[in-house]
Protein backbone atom coordinates (compact mmCIF):
# COMPACT_ATOMS: atom_id res chain seq x y z
CA UNK A 1 0.00 0.00 0.00
CA UNK A 2 1.31 3.34 -0.92
CA UNK A 3 -0.95 5.98 -0.55
CA UNK A 4 -0.81 9.25 -2.78
CA UNK A 5 -4.12 11.01 -2.22
CA UNK A 6 -5.64 13.85 -0.96
CA UNK A 7 -8.48 15.15 1.95
CA UNK A 8 -12.08 15.38 0.98
CA UNK A 9 -14.84 17.47 2.54
CA UNK A 10 -13.93 18.48 5.85
CA UNK A 11 -16.85 19.81 8.01
CA UNK A 12 -18.60 19.77 4.86
CA UNK A 13 -22.37 19.78 5.78
CA UNK A 14 -25.07 17.10 5.18
CA UNK A 15 -25.96 17.00 2.05
CA UNK A 16 -22.34 18.28 0.54
CA UNK A 17 -21.27 14.95 -1.04
CA UNK A 18 -24.73 14.74 -3.24
CA UNK A 19 -24.66 18.15 -4.27
CA UNK A 20 -23.70 19.41 -7.47
CA UNK A 21 -20.84 20.94 -6.48
CA UNK A 22 -19.35 17.84 -3.79
CA UNK A 23 -19.61 16.24 -6.87
CA UNK A 24 -17.81 18.62 -9.08
CA UNK A 25 -15.06 18.73 -6.40
CA UNK A 26 -15.06 14.84 -6.92
CA UNK A 27 -14.76 14.53 -10.33
CA UNK A 28 -11.52 16.90 -10.22
CA UNK A 29 -10.00 14.92 -7.67
CA UNK A 30 -10.08 12.30 -10.07
CA UNK A 31 -9.01 14.09 -12.38
CA UNK A 32 -5.55 14.44 -11.00
CA UNK A 33 -4.59 11.42 -11.37
CA UNK A 34 -5.06 10.92 -7.25
CA UNK A 35 -4.59 7.00 -6.64
CA UNK A 36 -6.48 7.52 -2.92
CA UNK A 37 -8.67 10.11 -1.24
CA UNK A 38 -9.57 10.33 2.50
CA UNK A 39 -13.61 10.59 2.56
CA UNK A 40 -14.08 12.95 6.15
CA UNK A 41 -16.93 11.92 8.15
CA UNK A 42 -17.46 14.19 10.57
CA UNK A 43 -18.74 13.05 14.13
CA UNK A 44 -20.45 15.55 16.12
CA UNK A 45 -19.72 15.88 20.39
CA UNK A 46 -21.49 18.33 21.80
CA UNK A 47 -18.23 19.59 23.92
CA UNK A 48 -15.00 18.78 24.41
CA UNK A 49 -15.87 17.29 28.07
CA UNK A 50 -18.85 15.87 26.93
CA UNK A 51 -18.22 11.83 26.73
CA UNK A 52 -21.05 10.93 23.95
CA UNK A 53 -20.71 11.13 20.08
CA UNK A 54 -23.33 11.46 17.79
CA UNK A 55 -24.45 11.94 14.16
CA UNK A 56 -25.62 15.43 13.89
CA UNK A 57 -28.10 16.52 11.52
CA UNK A 58 -26.48 19.65 10.24
CA UNK A 59 -22.81 18.24 9.69
CA UNK A 60 -22.89 14.26 9.68
CA UNK A 61 -23.48 12.66 6.06
CA UNK A 62 -25.43 9.75 6.01
CA UNK A 63 -24.31 6.07 4.95
CA UNK A 64 -26.05 6.56 2.41
CA UNK A 65 -24.77 9.37 0.81
CA UNK A 66 -21.51 8.41 1.78
CA UNK A 67 -21.98 5.43 0.06
CA UNK A 68 -22.70 6.52 -2.94
CA UNK A 69 -19.76 8.67 -2.70
CA UNK A 70 -17.48 5.52 -2.15
CA UNK A 71 -18.98 4.31 -5.78
CA UNK A 72 -17.99 7.66 -7.06
CA UNK A 73 -14.56 7.15 -6.39
CA UNK A 74 -14.14 3.38 -6.61
CA UNK A 75 -15.41 3.83 -10.35
CA UNK A 76 -12.66 5.94 -11.19
CA UNK A 77 -10.22 4.04 -10.10
CA UNK A 78 -9.42 5.79 -6.46
CA UNK A 79 -9.49 3.78 -3.41
CA UNK A 80 -10.98 5.31 -0.54
CA UNK A 81 -9.77 5.65 3.35
CA UNK A 82 -12.96 6.46 5.35
CA UNK A 83 -11.95 9.13 8.12
CA UNK A 84 -14.48 9.10 10.90
CA UNK A 85 -13.89 12.80 12.91
CA UNK A 86 -14.87 13.89 15.85
CA UNK A 87 -15.70 17.91 16.01
CA UNK A 88 -16.57 19.53 19.48
CA UNK A 89 -19.80 21.89 18.80
CA UNK A 90 -18.46 24.46 21.28
CA UNK A 91 -15.65 24.80 18.70
CA UNK A 92 -12.91 23.70 20.95
CA UNK A 93 -9.55 21.37 19.31
CA UNK A 94 -10.21 17.63 19.52
CA UNK A 95 -7.19 17.10 20.69
CA UNK A 96 -8.12 18.98 23.97
CA UNK A 97 -10.28 16.35 25.08
CA UNK A 98 -9.54 15.03 28.24
CA UNK A 99 -11.14 13.61 31.86
CA UNK A 100 -10.11 13.11 35.21
CA UNK A 101 -9.53 9.75 36.34
CA UNK A 102 -12.28 7.95 38.29
CA UNK A 103 -12.25 9.66 42.00
CA UNK A 104 -14.40 9.39 44.89
CA UNK A 105 -14.46 12.44 46.99
CA UNK A 106 -18.18 11.68 47.64
CA UNK A 107 -18.83 8.56 49.25
CA UNK A 108 -20.49 6.09 46.72
CA UNK A 109 -20.25 8.18 43.67
CA UNK A 110 -17.35 7.15 41.15
CA UNK A 111 -17.97 8.22 37.48
CA UNK A 112 -15.71 6.87 34.95
CA UNK A 113 -15.70 9.55 32.37
CA UNK A 114 -13.26 7.39 30.61
CA UNK A 115 -14.75 4.24 30.60
CA UNK A 116 -18.42 6.18 28.69
CA UNK A 117 -16.09 8.43 26.32
CA UNK A 118 -14.48 5.21 24.79
CA UNK A 119 -17.71 3.15 25.23
CA UNK A 120 -19.65 5.41 22.95
CA UNK A 121 -16.41 6.09 21.05
CA UNK A 122 -15.74 2.05 20.39
CA UNK A 123 -20.09 2.00 19.39
CA UNK A 124 -19.18 4.67 16.47
CA UNK A 125 -15.50 3.23 15.29
CA UNK A 126 -17.62 -0.37 15.03
CA UNK A 127 -20.35 1.49 12.93
CA UNK A 128 -17.91 3.09 10.55
CA UNK A 129 -16.15 -0.39 10.30
CA UNK A 130 -19.32 -2.12 9.37
CA UNK A 131 -20.02 0.62 6.77
CA UNK A 132 -16.48 0.03 5.41
CA UNK A 133 -16.66 -3.86 4.91
CA UNK A 134 -20.33 -3.45 3.35
CA UNK A 135 -18.68 -1.15 0.82
CA UNK A 136 -15.59 -1.85 0.21
CA UNK A 137 -13.63 0.46 1.49
CA UNK A 138 -9.68 0.40 1.33
CA UNK A 139 -8.82 1.55 4.87
CA UNK A 140 -10.45 3.27 8.17
CA UNK A 141 -8.92 5.20 10.31
CA UNK A 142 -9.75 5.00 13.62
CA UNK A 143 -9.31 8.86 14.86
CA UNK A 144 -7.62 12.07 14.01
CA UNK A 145 -5.55 13.86 16.65
CA UNK A 146 -7.16 12.65 19.65
CA UNK A 147 -4.31 14.29 21.79
CA UNK A 148 -5.80 14.06 24.91
CA UNK A 149 -6.97 10.51 24.67
CA UNK A 150 -3.62 9.02 23.12
CA UNK A 151 -2.26 7.75 26.43
CA UNK A 152 -5.20 5.80 27.23
CA UNK A 153 -3.68 2.62 26.72
CA UNK A 154 -5.99 1.00 28.52
CA UNK A 155 -9.08 1.21 26.03
CA UNK A 156 -7.60 1.93 22.98
CA UNK A 157 -6.65 -1.42 22.16
CA UNK A 158 -10.95 -2.41 22.83
CA UNK A 159 -11.36 -0.01 20.02
CA UNK A 160 -9.28 -2.00 17.36
CA UNK A 161 -10.28 -4.97 18.49
CA UNK A 162 -14.20 -4.03 17.88
CA UNK A 163 -13.47 -2.68 14.70
CA UNK A 164 -11.44 -6.10 13.75
CA UNK A 165 -14.44 -8.03 14.24
CA UNK A 166 -16.67 -6.14 11.92
CA UNK A 167 -13.81 -4.90 9.64
CA UNK A 168 -11.25 -7.08 7.64
CA UNK A 169 -9.55 -4.39 5.95
CA UNK A 170 -6.31 -2.22 6.82
CA UNK A 171 -6.85 0.12 10.38
CA UNK A 172 -4.87 3.57 10.44
CA UNK A 173 -4.76 6.23 12.98
CA UNK A 174 -4.37 9.62 12.67
CA UNK A 175 -1.47 11.12 15.31
CA UNK A 176 -0.82 14.50 15.89
CA UNK A 177 2.85 15.76 14.71
CA UNK A 178 5.31 13.95 16.25
CA UNK A 179 7.06 17.12 17.53
CA UNK A 180 11.02 16.71 19.02
CA UNK A 181 11.45 16.34 22.48
CA UNK A 182 7.58 14.96 23.29
CA UNK A 183 6.54 11.35 23.68
CA UNK A 184 5.71 10.32 20.35
CA UNK A 185 4.62 6.69 20.65
CA UNK A 186 2.44 4.74 22.21
CA UNK A 187 2.12 0.99 23.05
CA UNK A 188 -1.59 0.86 21.02
CA UNK A 189 -0.37 2.27 18.10
CA UNK A 190 1.56 -1.25 17.39
CA UNK A 191 -1.80 -3.08 17.04
CA UNK A 192 -2.33 -0.63 13.62
CA UNK A 193 -1.76 -1.96 10.51
CA UNK A 194 0.14 1.71 9.66
CA UNK A 195 0.22 4.55 12.05
CA UNK A 196 -0.90 7.62 10.07
CA UNK A 197 0.71 11.23 11.30
CA UNK A 198 -0.25 15.06 10.69
CA UNK A 199 2.52 16.21 9.00
CA UNK A 200 3.75 20.09 8.98
CA UNK A 201 7.06 20.51 9.74
CA UNK A 202 8.43 23.45 8.43
CA UNK A 203 11.71 25.08 7.89
CA UNK A 204 13.14 28.97 9.12
CA UNK A 205 14.67 29.26 5.88
CA UNK A 206 13.13 31.93 3.48
CA UNK A 207 11.71 31.37 -0.07
CA UNK A 208 13.03 27.70 0.33
CA UNK A 209 13.40 25.37 -2.70
CA UNK A 210 12.31 22.33 -2.39
CA UNK A 211 15.95 20.49 -2.43
CA UNK A 212 16.40 23.12 0.69
CA UNK A 213 13.33 21.93 1.85
CA UNK A 214 14.20 18.38 1.71
CA UNK A 215 17.49 19.41 3.43
CA UNK A 216 15.68 21.04 6.51
CA UNK A 217 13.73 18.15 6.91
CA UNK A 218 16.35 15.55 7.53
CA UNK A 219 16.06 15.57 11.29
CA UNK A 220 12.22 14.93 10.75
CA UNK A 221 12.60 12.23 8.63
CA UNK A 222 14.99 10.29 11.45
CA UNK A 223 12.29 11.54 13.97
CA UNK A 224 9.52 9.77 12.12
CA UNK A 225 12.06 6.33 10.89
CA UNK A 226 12.97 5.64 15.13
CA UNK A 227 9.27 6.18 15.58
CA UNK A 228 8.37 3.25 12.58
CA UNK A 229 11.05 1.39 13.66
CA UNK A 230 10.17 1.41 17.81
CA UNK A 231 6.78 0.52 16.73
CA UNK A 232 7.30 -2.57 13.82
CA UNK A 233 4.91 -0.90 11.72
CA UNK A 234 5.26 1.45 8.49
CA UNK A 235 4.02 5.20 8.47
CA UNK A 236 2.05 7.77 6.00
CA UNK A 237 1.10 11.09 6.74
CA UNK A 238 -2.33 11.03 6.98
CA UNK A 239 -2.48 14.95 7.20
CA UNK A 240 0.00 17.12 5.26
CA UNK A 241 -0.26 20.26 3.80
CA UNK A 242 0.96 24.18 3.38
CA UNK A 243 -1.01 27.05 2.29
CA UNK A 244 -0.18 29.26 -0.83
CA UNK A 245 0.63 32.10 1.45
CA UNK A 246 4.21 33.95 1.77
CA UNK A 247 6.62 32.31 4.18
CA UNK A 248 4.13 29.57 3.79
CA UNK A 249 6.86 26.84 4.47
CA UNK A 250 7.79 28.44 7.68
CA UNK A 251 4.60 27.42 9.75
CA UNK A 252 2.82 25.08 7.36
CA UNK A 253 -0.25 23.66 9.78
CA UNK A 254 -0.64 27.61 10.60
CA UNK A 255 -4.48 29.03 9.01
CA UNK A 256 -5.13 31.96 11.43
CA UNK A 257 -2.06 34.17 9.64
CA UNK A 258 -2.34 36.80 6.96
CA UNK A 259 -0.32 37.10 4.04
CA UNK A 260 -0.50 37.80 0.21
CA UNK A 261 -0.57 34.72 -2.06
CA UNK A 262 2.23 32.49 -3.09
CA UNK A 263 1.54 29.47 -5.22
CA UNK A 264 5.31 28.69 -5.54
CA UNK A 265 5.50 28.46 -1.62
CA UNK A 266 2.62 25.48 -1.14
CA UNK A 267 4.48 23.72 -4.62
CA UNK A 268 7.90 23.81 -3.18
CA UNK A 269 6.66 22.49 0.53
CA UNK A 270 4.87 19.11 -1.29
CA UNK A 271 8.22 18.52 -3.77
CA UNK A 272 10.15 19.33 -0.65
CA UNK A 273 8.24 16.63 1.71
CA UNK A 274 8.02 14.36 -1.43
CA UNK A 275 11.76 14.65 -1.80
CA UNK A 276 12.82 14.17 1.69
CA UNK A 277 10.64 11.03 2.33
CA UNK A 278 10.85 8.77 -1.39
CA UNK A 279 12.82 6.16 -0.76
CA UNK A 280 12.25 5.28 3.09
CA UNK A 281 11.30 1.79 2.78
CA UNK A 282 9.01 2.42 6.07
CA UNK A 283 7.09 5.66 4.64
CA UNK A 284 3.83 5.05 2.79
CA UNK A 285 2.90 8.28 1.29
CA UNK A 286 0.72 11.17 1.86
CA UNK A 287 -2.58 12.53 1.91
CA UNK A 288 -2.38 16.48 1.14
CA UNK A 289 -4.49 18.35 3.51
CA UNK A 290 -6.43 19.64 1.84
CA UNK A 291 -8.60 19.77 -1.63
CA UNK A 292 -11.71 21.72 -0.67
CA UNK A 293 -12.21 24.45 2.00
CA UNK A 294 -15.30 24.45 3.51
CA UNK A 295 -14.63 26.80 7.01
CA UNK A 296 -14.96 29.78 4.32
CA UNK A 297 -11.88 31.72 6.22
CA UNK A 298 -12.01 35.47 5.17
CA UNK A 299 -8.17 36.36 5.13
CA UNK A 300 -7.61 33.32 2.72
CA UNK A 301 -9.22 35.34 0.00
CA UNK A 302 -6.02 37.75 -1.24
CA UNK A 303 -5.87 39.49 -4.98
CA UNK A 304 -3.26 37.64 -6.11
CA UNK A 305 -5.07 34.13 -5.21
CA UNK A 306 -6.58 31.79 -2.46
CA UNK A 307 -3.76 31.81 0.02
CA UNK A 308 -5.71 28.58 1.86
CA UNK A 309 -4.52 24.93 1.75
CA UNK A 310 -6.72 23.99 -1.02
CA UNK A 311 -4.50 23.00 -4.45
CA UNK A 312 -6.97 22.64 -7.35
CA UNK A 313 -5.59 25.51 -10.09
CA UNK A 314 -2.78 26.36 -8.03
CA UNK A 315 1.13 25.40 -8.94
CA UNK A 316 1.19 22.28 -5.93
CA UNK A 317 -1.61 20.91 -8.36
CA UNK A 318 0.87 20.02 -11.06
CA UNK A 319 3.27 18.79 -8.24
CA UNK A 320 0.61 16.41 -7.20
CA UNK A 321 -0.19 15.32 -10.83
CA UNK A 322 3.06 14.48 -11.33
CA UNK A 323 3.56 12.62 -8.51
CA UNK A 324 0.70 10.87 -8.98
CA UNK A 325 1.55 9.76 -12.83
CA UNK A 326 5.11 8.49 -11.45
CA UNK A 327 5.15 4.97 -11.10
Amino acid sequence: MFIKGVSFGFMGKNGYYRSEVGQREADNICATGAKWVALIVTVAQERYSSTRMFADYVYTPSDVELASMVRKFHAAGVKVMLKPMIECLDSVWRGNIRFPEKQMMIQGICVDYWAEWFGHYADCMEHYGRFCEENGVELLCIGCELLGTEDQEAFWPGVIDRVRKVYRGPVTYNADQLWANRENCHDWYSKLDLLGISFYTGTERPNPTPSEIAADLKEAVARTAAVSRKLGIPIFFAECGARSVVDGTRLPWAYTNSGDYDGAAQANYLAGVIKAFSGCDWWRGLMWWKWDEQQKRPHYTQPGGDTGFTIHGKPAEEVFRKWCAES
